[in-house]
């Protein structure tokens, strides 16, 4: 029997369609992505009469970092956030989630020194350190004190920026008006451990013998974070059962941040594509120098427990990444001229996500009213 035949009907019956199922699958997705784009593209509109929407690079320590600016009315307070990581740089999936504060704030995102757009080349390897990370803050802050015509910002600091935010206040005070901690990271190496022992107690509760395997054949020393692959072996380890006990993201029925808005942000997102999000995102040898100098520090110690502006601390209950054992007792010892430490009942590491409601409410009835020259309300 001739094996022609049954090669042309194949490819006539099988082949072909499954071809045509895949093309079309393959154009119904990059259409359904560009028209998820398009909407939120549509949705950001600042084209009031007193409105800002700027984005451009600004020059911070000899390299070029990108800044955006928005607004509704150029006469609210100056908002500067500061992302997580290091080099977890957000501004390409923050459209949806923080155009809430632009009726409030001037929010200016600013992807950080080898992070997101502003990641550069092996050649910034010598510049990351905390030192020169607090030193573009202030370069930046005063930059927005020339461009928008402000003395002080508020700051806002997520995760490693709220570690970079109070190394920002304590250099330089007199550039802000409030501080918000938001997952507030105080040390590196012992917090990683206080997650260990979390996740380990709650494992041992739940009787859950892969996790307490994976956690104790940990060696007690750990790698230098010079042999990168090891050392984020090492944190990947420790951190990759918090969703398995909702101590990252909280407030879902799937704790999974694949499942959450957040990634739903970053495929639609309306000024950058996914793959550059996933770039963005992923470590690379820049941001682990910059991991390489925080590895050791403790921050308790290194900047006191004295701060000379208004203190806000926004805290998940349930947040193991940043724990919140280890902030509460920071906080009970901490002076300031005003201190308030809001507590976020709902969530864990993601409260800007989990209680937007209430992260916004905050900001604005306790936060907003000292750029403002009142008192929280």
């Amino acid at each position: 029997m001739s094996i022609m035949p049954i090669l042309r009907f194949s490819a006539r019956y099988i082949l072909l369609p499954l071809l045509l199922v895949v093309i079309g699958a393959a154009l119904a997705t990059y259409l359904l992505l560009e028209v998820g784009r398009d909407v939120n593209a549509n949705m950001e509109w600042y084209g009031s009469p007193n409105g800002i929407l700027e984005e451009d690079f600004v020059e911070l320590g000899g390299h070029p970092q990108y800044v955006r600016i928005r607004g509704r009315d150029r006469n609210n307070p100056v908002l500067l956030d500061l992302h997580g990581g290091p080099g977890g740089a957000q501004s390409g999936m923050t459209h949806r989630g923080f155009r809430p504060l632009t009726d409030y704030f001037t929010v200016v995102e600013w992807d950080q020194r080898g992070a997101g757009r502003s990641i550069g080349d092996e050649s910034l390897i010598p510049t990351m350190t905390y030192e020169r990370m607090v030193a573009d803050t202030v370069e930046l802050i005063e930059h927005l004190q020339q461009r928008l015509g402000i003395e002080q910002v508020i700051l806002v600091g997520h995760s490693w920026g709220s570690m970079l935010g109070i190394g920002v206040i304590q250099e330089r005070p007199d550039l802000i008006t409030a501080y918000v901690g938001v997952g507030q990271a105080l040390v590196w190496t012992l917090a990683f451990e206080e997650t260990k022992r979390l996740i380990l107690g709650a494992a041992r509760e739940a009787g859950d013998t892969g996790v307490i395997a994976s956690l104790e054949a940990l060696p007690q020393k750990w790698p230098d974070a010079s042999e990168h692959e090891a050392y984020m072996e090492h944190i990947k380890t420790i951190q990759g059962p918090l969703a398995r006990y909702g101590a990252g993201l909280h407030a879902a029925n799937d704790t999974n941040v694949l499942r959450s808005d957040l990634f739903i942000d970053a495929v639609f997102s309306p000024v950058t594509d996914l793959g550059d999000i996933i770039s963005m995102l992923s470590p690379n040898t820049v941001t682990m120098a910059l991991i390489e100098d925080l590895q050791h520090r403790d921050f308790r110690e290194q900047l006191g427990n004295e701060y000379q502006v208004p203190m806000f601390i926004f805290q998940g209950e349930h947040d193991w990444q940043t724990p919140t054992t280890l902030v509460k007792p920071w906080f009970a010892e901490l002076k300031a001229p005003h201190k308030e430490y809001i507590a976020f009942e709902n969530s864990a590491h993601m409260v800007f996500n989990e209680e937007s409601g209430k992260f916004l409410v905050e900001l604005v009835n306790r936060v907003r009213p000292f750029a403002l020259g009142e008192d929280s309300q």
